[in-house]
């Protein structure tokens, strides 16, 4: 009996580890921020939220869906595609988002926050942009700190407009690596911010994300 219930907990124990270190993001993991409210909202007021779990970015509400909490030692998957319907297109411009993580908790919303970017943008996705001073070691060399510093792709990966893309994005303990589509896109070592807040960057291109999920990790991947 005694050996029956301690294999008991301790497979409850391992479920929880699993339910702790693994998570899905849902509506109530983010707050809406605008330049034009300059106050947290929220975000079902902002985006739209489907009923099959994708979020759609579109309108006039040039934003970004931040995170509540803070993480570290992380990897990030999502999945993006551009929204090419006719009535969200309003104009030719370049389209341009991002996703941002490692945003310190200590600084407050603003168009654009203090952090590290996994660019999304036509012919630069996969871009590093560093942030309000970030700085990191890339190809053995320090970016220096400014108010926003890009580190080219070392390849390009993007699929065809209206295909949905993966991302995925592993930060830990100062090291980062992007992929994009199951490449190895972009990487950097020794980061000055190694942990905070993550979002999803709306800056006028209409977009559509899904399939967010985040798991800690407790040692480098190869």
């Amino acid at each position: 009996m005694f050996k029956k219930i301690f294999f008991s907990i301790a497979f409850l124990l391992i479920l929880n580890s699993c339910s702790v270190h693994e998570k899905n993001f849902s509506q109530n993991d983010w707050y809406a921020f605008t330049k034009a409210s300059k106050q947290r909202i929220k975000p079902s007021e902002v985006y739209e939220f489907t009923d099959d779990g994708t979020i759609r970015m579109h309108g006039d509400n040039i934003g970004y869906l931040m995170t509540n909490k803070s993480y570290t030692n992380f990897e990030l998957h999502l999945d993006f595609r551009w929204n090419i319907e006719e009535k969200y297109n309003k104009n030719n411009t370049k389209k341009n988002s991002g996703v941002m993580y490692n945003i310190p908790t200590n600084f407050p919303d603003n168009i654009w926050p203090k952090g590290i970017q996994f660019q999304i943008k036509e012919n630069t996705t996969g871009d590093f942009i560093f942030l309000d001073n970030i700085t990191a070691v890339v190809n053995g060399k320090l970016v220096e700190a400014g108010a926003s510093v890009t580190s080219p792709k070392f390849t390009a990966n993007e699929n065809p407009y209206g295909e949905w893309n993966t991302i995925l994005i592993r930060s830990f303990n100062g090291k980062i690596v992007q992929f994009l589509n199951g490449k190895l896109v972009n990487e950097c070592s020794d980061v000055s911010s190694t942990e905070g807040k993550i979002s999803l960057n709306y800056e006028g291109s209409p977009i559509d994300f899904r399939n967010i999920k985040l798991k800690s990790i407790s040692k480098e991947e190869k």
